[in-house]
């Protein structure tokens, strides 16, 4: 099985075997977190149920991620068949794209929160999310195989060659996803801190705020890609351990960080929990103010009325 650093490597990567050894177990450990975390990050939100735009933005990142470990994990046994190796290929390609676009959707999400633009319902927001998360991705990964489709998948694992700068099919828009999604993180911290200031929160308080949301919003927007660019440009070997090992648990990070902190999930939990004030509790809910950033950070900007 191929490690993380496998994925944004363009050929300047110079590990030892011991190192290698080293990030395939982070990674295979690592994954079998993620997957417990999207599993039930998935369950809870279909328990639950919770219906609002980020929630299924959430889904369907939670269903990325878990087709790309899947597959990566997978793709060590496809080695001897040529064919069944391009596939593997094209298969992990596809889903870790499709888990970045995702990130970018959920960017998008709440950049429009902030804007807070009502020109569209809540039908046509979701087709347009699904048609961020799925369908670049599989543009960009038949345009691979169809230029590239002599390097696709040719390596030593299954996975896109450095030769031909084939690799940057993944990597660049990787890239330019994490720098979209890196300003709009710090337009939503410097929003987050003037309202703090604004109402006169204590320093103390300030900066919990500013902890707890980059906790929350880090995992779902995919930040620690940004990591990458320690293998992407071989330096920092250390970094790209933590590469490795925050990227192969983000399901995990995603449930603890922003699922089971988010308050929509937390208030409609209480009531799963307490069904006797089931009615009253649902209707306050369904008329009131769901928040989707997190129970720490409500900025008024994100939250939206919820239209069922």
């Amino acid at each position: 099985m191929a490690s993380y650093t496998f994925l944004m490597d363009v050929g300047n990567v110079s590990l030892t075997d011991s190192e290698v050894t080293s990030l395939v177990k982070i990674s295979v450990t690592g994954s079998g977190f993620s997957l417990v975390g999207t599993m039930l990050s998935l369950c809870l939100i279909c328990f639950l149920p919770v219906t609002s735009d980020g929630m299924f933005i959430l889904i369907n990142m939670n269903i990325s991620l878990i087709g790309a470990q899947l597959a990566l994990i997978g793709a060590e046994n496809s080695f001897e068949s040529k064919m069944v190796c391009k596939t593997a290929t094209a298969v992990i390609h596809y889903f870790f794209l499709t888990l970045q676009f995702c990130s970018l959707s959920f960017g998008l999400h709440l950049l429009s929160k902030l804007k807070s633009p009502r020109f569209l319902e809540k039908f046509h927001k979701r087709v347009i999310v699904l048609a961020i998360c799925w369908l670049p991705s599989m543009i960009v990964v038949g345009l691979t195989a169809t230029l590239r489709g002599d390097t696709y998948g040719s390596g030593t694992l299954c996975w896109l060659t450095p030769d031909q700068g084939t690799r940057w099919a993944f990597v660049g828009p990787t890239l330019a996803i994490q720098l979209v999604n890196l300003n709009i993180f710090g337009l939503i911290m410097v929003t987050r801190f003037a309202m703090d200031i604004k109402r006169n929160y204590g320093l103390r308080r300030v900066l919990k705020n500013q902890v707890l949301t980059a906790i929350s919003l880090v995992p779902v927007l995919g930040l620690m890609w940004t990591l990458g660019l320690a293998t992407t440009f071989g330096v920092g070997k250390s970094v790209q351990y933590l590469f490795v090992a925050f990227c192969s648990t983000q399901g995990m990070w995603i449930f603890l960080g922003h699922v089971m902190t988010n308050g929509h999930v937390r208030r409609l939990l209480c009531i799963k929990i307490k069904p006797e004030n089931e009615n009253e509790e649902e209707a306050s809910i369904t008329n009131g103010i769901s928040n989707d950033v997190t129970y720490v950070s409500q900025i008024s900007e994100f939250v939206e009325q919820p239209r069922d």
